[in-house]
């Protein structure tokens, strides 16, 4: 199987990034970028093909953020009726049926994790997730969607659905999915990943993972421009720019799973958290090691007991289990020194991503230049915190 090659896609990723931040800056910033872009793509001997679609990619980025700007009033800011149309009707049906078993409270918070509406649950719950270092639970992820894809997968293997065909299965399922979540960027990005590679198997190819997260930033940036400023943008991104980077090498380490994942996900996404939070986590790594598995279970009922309306019985299981999950996060967040208060800015994010790219095992550099150089980058990065 032959494996797909990562390098011209991650360039052009790279290239909607900066045409979207040139975009925020200045009109004139974003026609020097295209003139530079121009001069590089005509010096520097790349395939034409590479060159055509770096120049489409680059008109259709400044071309979709002229149109958010010009019909959108507010266009960071997109808004969703949970109420409207077949969304609202389906919404509607899991809440009723969640209430239905579940105590308010309990139904609130299996609800957010089912579609990401957090605004049914009390604000001190979700300042108590946050403060513990599990919010990212509340709100649908990669985590879910991977959930929810392995499901269908496995349900396609029992009823003997040809590989070739599985990806014409997975598609209107997971595109539902987050149609009902509201288009949420993360969600998009686990989707658009998640169907990358069940296309690449189609064709009996291996899909690298930075091939998928490209094609994923590549798309949301040309439909959302906007989303460059989102925090679930940036965090979901770096979240899983971190475990590709560095979980294989942290499982050699520590050994455990759970573990090495969550340290990857915390080391990619610890300078958008303190940049959009302002704090960090301190129990954040017992906190997942203790909830993940039972709310994943949680998850897992609270699907089937939407899908099938019969299973909802089994809610009456999750019910103690969503209680023992909330004490143990309002526990944790009331512990001493349960935060630790950290401040940031936007060019200390870019120090550290350097700085992690540079470790990473992508990067061909000797060691004796590879280390100092991303030390250097790291004292710059807490220097700027500190002051």
């Amino acid at each position: 199987m032959k494996l797909c090659n990562f390098r011209p896609l991650c360039s052009l990723a790279l290239l909607a990034t900066l045409t979207c931040v040139a975009c925020f800056v200045s009109p004139w910033i974003t026609l020097a970028v295209g003139l530079g872009l121009g001069l590089l793509l005509t010096f520097v001997k790349t395939p034409l093909s590479f060159k055509v679609v770096a120049i489409a990619i680059y008109g259709a980025v400044v071309i979709s953020f002229l149109l958010h700007t010009a019909f959108n009033p507010e266009p960071v800011y997109r808004t969703y009726n949970p109420n409207a149309g077949l969304r609202g009707v389906v919404l509607s049906y899991a809440n009723g049926v969640l209430h239905g078993y579940l105590s308010d409270t309990n139904a609130e918070l299996l609800y957010s994790m089912l579609f990401g509406n957090k605004s049914g649950l009390p604000w001190l719950l979700r300042q108590d997730f946050s403060v513990a270092g599990v919010a990212h639970l509340l709100a649908v992820s990669g985590l879910h969607v991977g959930l929810l894809a392995g499901v269908l997968t496995w349900l396609l293997k029992i009823v003997h659905v040809p590989r070739r065909a599985r990806v014409y299965c997975l598609t209107p399922v997971l595109l539902f999915y987050a149609y009902l979540c509201g288009w949420q960027y993360a969600v998009l990005r686990a989707i658009i990943m998640c169907l990358v590679y069940e296309i690449t198997r189609r064709h009996q190819r291996v899909a690298d993972p930075l091939t998928a997260l490209s094609i994923a930033a590549v798309i949301i940036l040309i439909l959302f421009p906007y989303s460059i400023r989102s925090a679930s943008f940036m965090l979901s991104f770096t979240c899983v720019l971190g475990i590709i980077l560095f979980y294989r090498g942290l499982l050699k380490v520590v050994r455990f799973k759970s573990l090495a994942m969550y340290l990857a996900v915390t080391i990619g996404s610890l300078p958008g958290v303190i940049y959009y939070f302002g704090y960090l986590a301190v129990y954040g790594i017992v906190a997942n090691l203790v909830i993940l598995p039972l709310l994943v279970g949680a998850f897992y009922v609270g699907m089937l007991a939407v899908c099938t309306y019969v299973a909802g019985c089994l809610l009456w299981l999750v019910d103690p289990i969503l209680t023992l999950c909330r004490q143990v996060v309002t526990r944790l967040s009331y512990l001493p020194g349960a935060r630790l208060m950290v401040s940031s800015s936007a060019p200390a994010i870019v120090l550290y991503l350097v700085a992690l790219l540079l470790l990473s095992r992508f990067i061909f550099l000797p060691k004796k230049v590879k280390y100092p150089l991303a030390g250097l980058l790291f004292a710059c990065y807490f220097l700027l915190i500190v002051l």
